[in-house]
């Protein structure tokens, strides 16, 4: 079954990363489009998408109660992801430019939010075993990080080797076929799951919020994010303008990403022993230790960038895993619960929390005097310290408040003896 269940994770991962991390630059250098156009279009279009998840999440609930299980919802997605995807790297000139921009990435996000959220829900519905949850989690993130892995190096070498065009062809050709082929396992009867929870209105989709547990996990989760947000916003500007290596940025993506999926056993095994919240604030403490490094690196210090590189990256598979793990539990205290609505809310925080961290930290160097080639200390520091202090604001609302859900106490303290 985890077999059937993980390969969906490295289509979805594919093709995220490009749209949050090649876009702009290539919206930006090949066709021209002013760079404050594109962040307030992208601002704002992510936004609304983190604001359809909860309600995609409550919705995705009903119909999959009626149709007896998830699959049908996941696959809906798909033919719109390749669509969205494909108009991003070949507009649509005949409407314009910003309008094919928001036409394809609005089919995208709504697209891949009904598709993702509703695998994530299949996930914590096969089943109910505090460790076992974990695994599932695992196994899916541990396939979106081979996922990154191509997206981070296909594109530069389609384009080395077919030419700028055909090569993003066919990248979103891999893409398309990735992701049918990685769809295809999930279609088995073993994957059916029946959806159950009592029927609410839309408008109730936020209740899951009174829980106190839940509300501080997503706090503890929205600060982790913005602070992976930050750092993902500002990583061309730092490789570009601090270390001068703008050619070594696919191979320090390659090095992160490939740290990740190799830093999963680990934290897996930790997880079994400590207890997802404890491990997961560890990781969050080995990633400030190294972030706050690289303010020291400049000009030639690729080597020691790349050694940050694999310790942030071996932390991600932590954060990547263990937060929807803890998620997934908490569907089993509350006796109403839905997953598809605990997965929308997550979604919908994870989204805002990503926005609002791009969305800020620019603006502000901007403000603070930061232009290419000038005042490069405010970058170091942007990149390096905003993101640390605000992992360490997440580990000390996690150390203060219990994040996990009640009923999972039990099991903490046994697999911790």
């Amino acid at each position: 079954m985890l077999a059937a269940y993980a390969p969906l994770g490295l289509p979805l991962a594919f093709g995220a990363l490009p749209v949050y991390l090649l876009i702009p630059h290539l919206y930006a250098t090949r066709y021209g489009m002013s760079l404050a156009l594109l962040g307030g279009l992208l601002l704002v279009l992510r936004l609304a998408d983190a604001v359809l998840d909860p309600l995609i999440g409550h919705w995705s609930d009903l119909w999959a109660e009626v149709a007896g299980s998830r699959l049908r919802l996941i696959l809906a997605g798909i033919p719109g992801m390749i669509l969205g995807f494909f108009l991003l790297f070949q507009p649509w000139q005949q409407v314009g430019l910003v309008p094919s921009l928001a036409l394809a990435l609005a089919i995208f996000y709504v697209s891949y939010s009904l598709t993702s959220l509703n695998y994530q829900a299949l996930g914590a519905e096969l089943t109910q075993d505090y460790n076992g949850r974990t695994w599932f989690t695992t196994a899916r993130e541990a396939g979106a990080l081979v996922g990154v892995l191509l997206a981070a190096a296909l594109p530069q070498f389609l384009e080395r080797r077919f030419g700028a065009g055909p090569g993003l062809d066919i990248f979103v050709l891999v893409f398309a076929l990735t992701l049918v082929t990685a769809f295809a396992p999930l279609w088995r009867p073993a994957m059916r799951r029946p959806v159950t929870g009592n029927r609410k209105p839309w408008w109730t989709f936020y209740e899951p919020l009174r829980r106190p547990p839940l509300r501080r996990l997503l706090e503890v989760y929205t600060l982790s994010q913005m602070g992976n947000a930050i750092a993902a916003t500002l990583f061309f500007f730092f490789v570009d303008e601090i270390l001068h290596s703008k050619v070594l940025a696919p191979l320090f993506l390659l090095v992160y990403f490939l740290s990740g999926a190799l830093g999963m056993p680990v934290w897996l095994a930790l997880s079994t022993r400590l207890g997802k919240a404890r491990t997961w604030s560890s990781a969050m403490l080995l990633s400030i230790l190294a972030f706050t490094s690289a303010v020291f690196l400049g000009p030639g210090d690729a080597w020691a960038y790349g050694a940050i590189c694999v310790l942030t990256g071996l932390t991600l598979g932590a954060d990547q895993a263990l937060p929807p793990s803890i998620l997934a539990d908490h569907t089993d205290y509350d006796s109403d619960a839905r997953a598809g609505n605990y997965f929308g809310l997550f979604n919908w925080v994870a989204k805002a929390a990503t926005a609002l961290g791009a969305g800020i930290i620019l603006p502000l160097l901007q403000w603070s005097g930061f232009r290419p080639g000038e005042h490069l200390w405010l970058l170091s520091i942007a990149y390096a310290i905003v993101p640390a202090l605000i992992k360490v604001a997440a580990i000390l609302l996690m150390e203060l408040r219990a994040v996990e859900a009640q009923s999972t106490v039990v099991l903490k303290k046994g697999v911790a003896s």
